[in-house]
């Protein structure tokens, strides 16, 4: 079940309002539970959830621009501005896991070099990572609900999808290290115990960086305006070449990008006869058409030329 653009904005800002309220708990919990067990990784866990907070308002405003029409400001739409949501969004959490590392590993040189480290206090660990837990999954599982219901093409609830998963993994991750951890006195490894907060830390950054960093590339990828998934642009082309049929013009190459949950395809036409604007018009519309109903969220161009702009990639043998 799908619904129209409206529809799938409303419940596209519903699911991040909810997101929203659930993280700024998380990220309050997150903190008062590391001040109560003296746990850098559970500070990591909040401050993550803090920047969830933060992004569902941005977020929210987003979804709201991407129903405004193109105008003089912004004549392609307002696309962009999901894409670069994304990439800056992915490059704040990047940051938070340089912090941590480097904080990490300045505990464990610390400890090494024989300073005092705090002794962690085991008891609001387990009653943390439960509760945050439950509520990780809880949310992704209704951003997945909610982004199926608007077409699976929000790009914005695909990404807090994601981040409510990881942060689920990290609120697991660092609890039941945390726990496991305290397992480990009155055996050979006890000398550990103390850092082992920080040893968590780096597990757990080295196992989700490379979420948010994938993320980046690819939305670092739409912004520069590189080639959409090779099978989007074969259909697209597949579907410029059969709209093509009949009619008096070669088509040269087509061209499709993506920036946000939208595709941009351009047509490339020499016509064998001279054509008329509303000839062209009409193969525009027929190709918009039939490249939604295959692809999505699609805008289409049509350029008119008698040589290809550039020379067609070659397939990969």
């Amino acid at each position: 079940m799908t619904t129209d653009a409206n529809g799938a904005s409303t419940i596209e800002r519903q699911s991040l309002e909810t997101g929203k309220w659930a993280n700024l708990f998380m990220a309050v919990a997150g903190v008062v539970a590391a001040y109560a067990s003296h746990s850098d990784a559970l500070l990591v866990d909040g401050l993550y959830s803090g920047v969830n907070f933060f992004s569902a308002i941005i977020a929210a405003r987003i979804s709201q621009s991407l129903l405004a029409p193109p105008d003089a400001r912004y004549p392609f739409g307002y696309d962009a501005y999901e894409a670069i949501y994304v990439k800056y969004r992915s490059l704040v959490l990047l940051g938070i896991i340089s912090f941590a590392i480097f904080g990490a590993i300045a505990k464990i040189i610390r400890y090494a070099g024989g300073g005092e480290v705090a002794a962690l206090n085991f008891g609001p660990i387990v009653i943390y990572m439960v509760a945050m837990v439950a509520i990780c999954f809880g949310l992704a599982a209704w951003h997945y609900k909610n982004w199926k219901l608007t077409g699976s093409r929000s790009e914005l609830l695909q990404t807090e999808m994601k981040a409510a998963v990881v942060d689920g993994i990290i609120s697991a991750g660092a609890g039941g290290g945390l726990v496991g951890a305290a397992l480990l006195r009155g055996t050979p490894l006890e000398f550990i115990v103390p850092v082992s907060d920080s040893i968590v830390v780096l597990i757990m950054c080295g196992f989700i960086v490379g979420q948010p960093l994938r993320i980046f590339l690819s939305s670092l990828h739409e912004v520069a305006g590189g080639m959409a998934p090779e099978d989007v642009c074969a259909k697209a082309r597949s579907i410029a070449e059969e709209t093509a049929k009949g009619q008096e013009v070669d088509v040269l190459t087509v061209s499709t990008t993506k920036l946000g949950r939208s595709y941009f395809v351009i047509a490339y036409l020499k016509p064998k006869t001279s054509v008329t604007a509303e000839e062209v018009d009409a193969f525009r519309e027929k190709l918009m058409s039939e490249c939604q109903e295959a692809i999505g969220i699609v805008k289409t161009e049509v350029i008119i030329t008698a040589n290809p702009p550039y020379e067609a990639p070659q397939p990969q043998g």
